[in-house]
């Protein structure tokens, strides 16, 4: 994805996200790059598809994450809720970056952190 800056220069913003299924009972997501206003909707999506039916582990790696902005603390806290309703354990796997933004948030209270 590029993202076109207000000075019209032009920067590859990475972003990827997949989808494994290891075994029959868990769903691995790993998410890399930035999740922010543009790429948090994929992000979104993936997991929505990743949740039907309904495995019985998630777990979200995001240790190839080097930034997320606001939008993509709310992806986040929306992916958390979504596995509570339907009882799906959630594991979320940090980079330093989202530690550090849950811990300064207070979302580190909130949010499944592996490692906490």
């Amino acid at each position: 994805m590029t993202v076109t800056s207000g000075d019209g220069d032009d920067r590859e913003v990475p972003f990827s996200v997949s989808v494994a299924r290891p075994d029959g009972a868990a769903v691995v997501i790993a998410v890399a790059g930035e999740i922010d206003l543009t790429t948090s909707e994929d992000l979104k999506e993936t997991v929505e598809e990743a949740l039907e039916p309904a495995p019985g582990k998630l777990v979200v790696d995001l240790e190839g994450v080097e930034f997320c902005d606001s939008t993509g603390l709310a992806t986040l806290v929306r992916i958390n809720d979504r596995c509570t309703t339907q009882g799906v354990d959630l594991s979320f796997l940090p980079s330093p970056t989202i530690r550090r933004l849950a811990l300064k948030t207070g979302l580190s209270t909130l949010l499944p952190l592996a490692g906490s």
